[in-house]
């Protein structure tokens, strides 16, 4: 059973506080920076990422994105059909193993496609532990409404 809201339930200007937030943790990432293919020593090479301006390893984006997107998910994609677009994403500050990371999102907009579906455009943002803005990014989705 999908979780979420439907289209008519959403409205632009909506704000959502995403619950529990997510401590990420090294198998997280390793195992998604395997999975995709990112070989980055910044990732996987503790030597090579003492050396780097953060002294220690860095948490791939992908994977911030990917639990950022799937926190949104009981409360805002639950319902989504389809993603139209990711627009706007932005590492505003690292991330390390070991940091808990919330997610907040604003409904921006609210539209008719063409088609008929229903589509709403998502601001989020997440934070680290210590209220520090992490990531940035919007995304289109297609929602499902009630009627369909």
């Amino acid at each position: 059973m999908p979780y979420g809201k439907y289209f008519e339930e959403l409205e632009a200007g909506q704000r959502f506080r995403h619950w529990p937030g997510r401590t990420i943790h090294e198998y997280d990432d390793t195992l998604l920076s395997l999975l995709s293919m990112n070989q980055h020593p910044v990732h996987h090479d503790e030597h090579f990422a003492r050396e780097t301006q953060h002294g220690r390893r860095l948490v791939a984006g992908p994977t911030v994105i990917s639990i950022v997107i799937g926190m949104t998910q009981a409360d805002v994609g639950g319902r989504a059909l389809e993603t139209l677009r990711y627009s706007d994403i932005r590492h505003d500050g690292p991330v390390f193993h070991g940091d808990t990371i919330y997610a907040e999102s604003a409904i921006v907009e609210k539209r008719e496609l063409p088609d008929g579906r229903g589509a709403v455009r998502v601001a989020t943002n997440a934070r680290n532990q210590r209220g520090e803005i992490v990531l940035t990014m919007e995304r289109e989705i297609v929602i499902d409404r009630r009627t369909s």
